[in-house]
């Protein structure tokens, strides 16, 4: 165990500051954090033992725990160790934030982070006032088991290309997005006495961000009527630039304020994008956004795909019951798990259903060893119609069969959120259990 150090421009009140813990043995970087922190609290720098980890924790009661993920040449197997930190702090006190502090010039840290399930990343060095933002949103956030961690994430992945992966996303995108525009014109009309203008001005922490990935390219982007040129590797190849304020002003969004983040047409761009600065995109996005729905289906890349898994906080298959979509889906799982994505971490949408075709939306998912998440109904006659008119169909029939089950499937999101939390923040997903860590 490393010797405790103090970093903080007065000692003096170390008494009634918050503190802060940094795991880490290199002192400038120690440094670094301090200054970007400034008076938000009290820096304080120590690596314990792991049998005393919880002990010390329980002595220093950190308002929150820095982990270094900064990659050092000279210790090869630092990365991995900041891992196995880590999740021994998710075990140890799973009711304190942590965040992963790296550098956005060395994306393997912060890949690293995110593997490990540390779902907050900053870079004190390059972007201080980002490092106070994510300390402040943390310490706002209630406390409870892995508090200020909930990844507000979803992967929808399609068993193959065609079984309305991209629809379902849509569709489910709008319906969470109006129920985030309601809660924060209640939240804002509240403290400013009238009611706050639909979508227009919407901050990126009230907007649900769909990243666009699957195949065809842009369906997402074509069935939302909404059109932008900025596209994911745009996105990439600004990292060090993509903050609140980049993505509030150059991402496409809907009236409502609904955005999307889709794949350049010519997806030859992409094979200068790294699967580091991919992941990195993804975490921008879940860091300023109040949700990210992510749709993969037929995206090519198993590699990004499954660390998305790894990282986004639900994971969902969509199928319907033909024999080529179900021969998909034992594919799709067979490549998850090759690349370690565990199946229990898994949800099942039936997509088309219908009990007179065979086998039940229960059965498919006991086939699969797989939780049933719900089931929509046959409507390609209305889900067409609609979008060929530049609408989605629960805009035109919010009781129709399919968007009614589309509203289950958010509630299911929902649910926990509302009990957990007060105020407009309620309307999504902290508070729900995540992805057990790696071993």
């Amino acid at each position: 165990m490393s010797a405790m150090k103090t970093h903080a421009s007065e000692w003096a009140g170390l008494r009634g500051a918050r503190r802060f813990l940094f795991c880490s043995e290199d002192n400038a970087v120690a440094a670094q954090l301090a200054q970007a922190l400034g008076e938000e609290g009290l820096l304080m720098q120590e690596t314990p033992a792991p049998q005393e980890l919880a002990r010390r924790v329980a002595e220093i009661s950190p308002s929150l725990v820095f982990v270094d993920f900064t990659p050092s040449a000279d210790e090869p197997g630092k990365l991995a160790a900041a891992a196995d930190l880590v999740r021994l702090l998710a075990q140890a006190a799973p009711e304190v934030a942590r965040v992963a502090v790296g550098r956005l010039s060395q994306p393997e840290g912060a890949v690293a982070a995110l593997r490990a399930g540390v779902s907050d990343f900053v870079d004190p060095a390059a972007a201080p006032e980002e490092t106070r933002q994510v300390a402040r949103r943390l310490m706002a956030a209630p406390r409870g088991n892995d508090a200020g961690q909930a990844g507000r994430s979803l992967l929808l992945l399609g068993a193959r290309p065609g079984v309305g992966t991209s629809t379902l996303a849509v569709h489910l995108a709008g319906i969470v997005q109006g129920r985030l525009q309601q809660a924060h014109g209640a939240h804002a009309g509240a403290r400013a006495g009238k009611a706050a203008e639909p979508g227009e001005g919407l901050p990126l922490a009230a907007r649900v961000a769909v990243a666009d990935l699957g195949w065809p390219v842009g369906d997402c982007q074509l069935y939302l009527n909404i059109k932008g040129d900025f596209h994911f590797a745009e996105a990439a190849r600004n990292l060090k630039r993509l903050d609140a304020t980049l993505l509030g002003s150059v991402l496409p969004r809907s009236a409502s304020g609904l955005s999307v983040l889709a794949l350049p047409r010519d997806v030859e761009q992409m094979r200068e994008v790294s699967l580091a600065d991919s992941l990195l995109v993804f975490e921008r996005l879940r860091q300023h956004c109040g949700a990210v729905l992510t749709d993969a289906g037929g995206f090519s890349n198993a590699k990004f795909i499954a660390a998305l898994a790894r990282v986004s906080q639900y994971v969902w298959l969509v199928t319907d019951q033909s024999v080529g979509a179900l021969v998909s889906l034992a594919g799709l799982l067979q490549d998850l798990e090759r690349l370690h994505v565990e199946r229990a971490r898994l949800g099942l949408v039936v997509n088309r259903y219908d009990e007179r075709y065979g086998m039940t939306a229960q059965q498919i998912a006991e086939r699969f060893g797989l939780a049933l998440v719900g089931t929509l109904p046959e409507r390609t006659l209305a889900l067409m119609t609609c979008t060929n008119q530049g609408r989605l169909l629960h805009e035109e029939a919010e009781r129709d069969i399919y968007v009614r089950g589309v509203q289950a499937l958010a509630d299911r999101l929902c649910a926990e959120a509302h009990a957990a939390r007060a105020g407009w923040l309620a309307s999504w997903l902290q508070g729900m259990p995540r992805w057990p860590a790696a071993h």
